[in-house]
């Protein structure tokens, strides 16, 4: 999947943060469906915001809160993805590479 850099700085720092974690998530459920289509992505406000990847019977979950998502908002246009692919992967989700420019962008 590809991804145009500008674009997203523009968002990141012009998005709520509601509205930015939805987008994270879609474009990470887009680049997921690539690598297999039954991966699909789950975004619930409780107190903090949890973020939840299903496979089959597979889950990934990451909590984080809306201050945290403003910072890395703040910090880089692709510092919450990294944030998320790093949690995910630490909980034994397979990273695939070659398939677009976004996750170059992202680490």
């Amino acid at each position: 999947m590809n991804i145009s850099g500008v674009i997203r700085g523009y968002m990141s720092k012009n998005m709520g943060v509601e509205e930015f974690i939805v987008h994270v998530a879609t474009l990470m459920e887009k680049q997921l469906k690539e690598w297999d289509e039954n991966y699909e992505v789950y975004v619930m406000k409780l107190t903090d915001y949890e973020f939840i990847v299903k496979n089959n019977d597979t889950y990934y979950g990451v909590d984080i809160s809306a201050d945290e998502i403003a910072e890395l908002q703040n910090k880089n246009p692709f510092a919450l993805d990294k944030k998320l692919w790093i949690e995910l992967e630490h909980q034994g989700l397979n990273i695939l590479r070659g398939y677009g420019d976004y996750l170059d962008k992202v680490f």
